[in-house]
């Protein structure tokens, strides 16, 4: 028991903590009604600011859409235009090219890649079966040209508009102007008689082969390829004399075999292809055509051949109408050498190939007569 003195004290004690409990609760809780108020302040804050950027946002969408259709109007408008200038074939090929220069430019080349991929239809690309068929009835109608210039008349029929160029026992040329263009359209006639019409044509359609008989292939390869027709994308980068840059050709190409009307054809056409953008270190040649058709003397395999080659090629080069000129008559003459000396050496191989096998043949039956006879 405690004195009855400190019994007053005792009191004053309890009572005091307890006024201290009471003002520390009663702080506490306004602490909280304050937090509460404030994190309601905070949430308020927040929800107007994101009704802010919300409608920022859509004033953003809405002014971008009117610049994306006033920008959508003028290209439809300049390529209505375009169109009714220079043509359908000359629109596809701006728009090829604006998306090669795009994905040159484009550091995500898969993307943009998928963006490209519609500027390129087969279904327009392709070459068809017509146009190999017409190839073929120009063989046959070349086939009459020295007939043609023998007339005395001055109607030449199917050569009336052609000038001959080049007029030998085994090669001849004829050219016609383009029209509203400085270039010519060449045709070139020619028989060989040692070389059979498989190896001619092989050498021509084999590019692994090309790589070898032609030093100035810098790049020969196969980009795409329709399964439907077979046509293919070859893009050739080819050497140019010193110091000209080197030149690029990329062109779609079909061949065909017609044992039916004892034939063979090759066609060629430039096209531009999303995978090959345009590049500064080559020059893109934007004009070229050319079309073979071979024509057997007897059988594929055999000896002899005529031949009608179709042509039209700008390279981009400064040069003078004497030089074009020039340049035909010497180098188409060097290059069919070329293509005779590479079909030859194909023809060497492929017989020196046959050689062993006949004699590795040879010996193998000659061990198994010898083993019967032991």
């Amino acid at each position: 028991m405690l004195p009855d003195a400190r019994k007053p004290l005792l009191r004053i004690l309890c009572q005091y903590k307890s006024k201290t409990n009471s003002c520390v609760l009663h702080q506490q809780r306004n602490f909280c009604k304050q937090s509460l108020f404030e994190n309601q302040n905070v949430k308020k804050f927040a929800q107007t600011i994101n009704s802010k950027i919300i409608a920022i946002g859509e004033l953003f969408v809405q002014q971008c859409k009117a610049v994306a259709a006033q920008r959508l109007r003028r290209s439809f408008q300049i390529v209505a235009s375009y169109r009714r200038m220079y043509g359908d074939n000359s629109l596809k090929r701006v728009l090829n090219e604006l998306g090669s220069s795009l994905l040159k430019h484009c550091e995500k080349r898969n993307l943009l890649f998928l963006c490209g991929l519609p500027l390129f239809k087969w279904e327009e690309e392709r070459i068809s079966d017509k146009e190999l068929n017409s190839l073929i009835d120009d063989m046959a109608e070349v086939q009459h040209i020295e007939e043609d210039f023998k007339k005395p008349t001055d109607d030449k029929g199917y050569l009336k508009s052609w000038e001959k160029v080049i007029d030998s026992n085994h090669l001849k040329v004829w050219r016609k102007p383009i029209q509203d263009s400085y270039l010519y359209e060449y045709k070139v006639y020619g028989t060989f008689y040692d070389v059979t019409p498989t190896c001619f044509f092989d050498i021509q359609k084999d590019l692994e082969y090309r790589k070898e008989w032609d030093p100035r292939v810098i790049k020969l390869e196969i980009v795409d390829r329709d399964e439907q027709t077979g046509t293919e994308i070859v893009q050739w980068i080819t050497q140019f004399p010193y110091p000209m840059y080197s030149r690029e050709y990329l062109y779609k190409r079909r061949f065909q075999v017609d044992r039916e009307k004892n034939t063979m054809v090759i066609c060629s056409h430039v096209v531009n292809h999303p995978k090959c953008p345009v590049d500064s270190t080559h020059v893109r040649v934007v004009t070229y055509s050319s079309t073979m058709v071979i024509k057997p003397h007897k059988q594929f395999d055999d000896d002899g051949l005529d031949y009608v080659m179709t042509y039209t090629d700008d390279p981009q080069a400064s040069y003078t109408s004497f030089c074009y000129s020039w340049l035909a008559k010497t180098g188409v003459p060097r290059f069919m050498d070329e293509l005779h000396s590479a079909a030859k050496n194909l023809e060497n191989k492929r017989q020196k190939c046959v050689n062993i096998s006949k004699q590795s043949n040879t010996k193998d039956s000659n061990n198994n007569n010898s083993r019967h006879f032991c």
